[in-house]
């Protein structure tokens, strides 16, 4: 056995094995639920050609990079490893992997269209998550795309990178490239929020006021706003109440010591603040007049 036997196994096995839940197929291969991460739709594609693409994150890759998320290591022996305990089977001798070429990310978006949100499908779907007209219209944008053959259309919202956080009642994706958003005022304060829908729902329940925000669309983003949150002389963050959230807020603490406060206090029974939003707010419709 040798790495190249590591390189041919299929990645829909290797999924199997992982005991993740799989969620559909399509014309190009299988989706799944993340196994490294929380969500509730699947984003995760393993397609036909042993090739992985997980549009939560952004990333994808072979066998070996997708072992790399699940153990959070680049190092290909301790990857090498995983997949043998995994799999069941033995490591080969001597093995020494050369670096993997990088890989096509596929699949790929195609006829993309920014515009002014103004589907009232996509504006019914964020009233059903407690968020008003007037935030929607002002925060985000509507992304229309082809992927897989079909055409599409979704609730955007920009990142520093210009890609686009991706959400509609069926999906949760990213259009590359996946980076952190930062709302700057010049405030010394900032909040720092998982995703967007928990940073509309800030602005709902008023804890933006005046408030520099960074939105980390996704906690393995963390990293990435090190340098911007270096500026502020305190940093309040809305994670969510998972482990996840807790090693982000620890990553956080870390860097920045006692200027790091935990706010998810304010909703100890809920998962994340969009949660508590709809749980303990009035229900509103897409022609809500409410004003903040």
């Amino acid at each position: 056995m040798d790495k190249e036997y590591f390189k041919g196994i299929s990645l829909l096995d290797f999924m199997l094995h992982l005991g993740a839940e799989m969620k559909g197929k399509d014309r190009k291969g299988f989706w799944f639920l993340a196994p490294y991460r929380s969500e509730r739709n699947a984003s995760l594609h393993i397609g036909y050609s042993n090739l992985w693409y997980d549009y939560g994150i952004g990333k994808g890759g072979d066998i070996f990079t997708l072992a790399g998320e699940m153990i959070g290591s680049d190092d290909f022996i301790r990857q090498a490893e995983y997949i043998s305990q995994v799999m069941k089977i033995p490591m080969p001798d001597g093995y020494r992997p050369a670096p993997m070429p990088k890989v096509r990310q596929e699949p790929a978006f195609e006829n993309i269209e920014v515009g002014s949100l103004c589907s009232r499908r996509l504006l019914n779907y964020l009233a059903g998550r407690g968020i008003p007209e007037n935030l929607a219209r002002r925060h985000c944008v509507q992304v229309d795309y082809r992927l897989h053959g079909r055409n599409y259309y979704a609730v955007g919202f920009e990142n520093v990178e210009h890609g686009f956080e991706l959400r509609n009642p069926f999906a949760k994706l990213s259009y590359p490239p996946k980076a952190i958003s930062h709302i700057v005022g010049g405030n010394p304060r900032c909040n720092v929020f998982e995703g967007f829908i928990d940073f509309l729902s800030a602005e709902r329940l008023g804890f933006n006021d005046g408030v520099d925000s960074v939105v980390l669309n996704s906690v393995a983003n963390v990293g990435k706003a090190i340098t911007p949150l270096s500026d502020y002389s305190l940093i309040l963050c809305y994670l969510d109440n998972d482990d996840a959230g807790r090693n982000a807020l620890s990553r956080l603490r870390r860097e920045f010591g006692d200027k790091v406060a935990d706010k998810s206090a304010l909703y100890p029974d809920h998962k994340d603040l969009n949660d508590y939003l709809m749980a303990t707010q009035p229900k509103i419709s897409n022609n809500s007049k409410l004003r903040l």
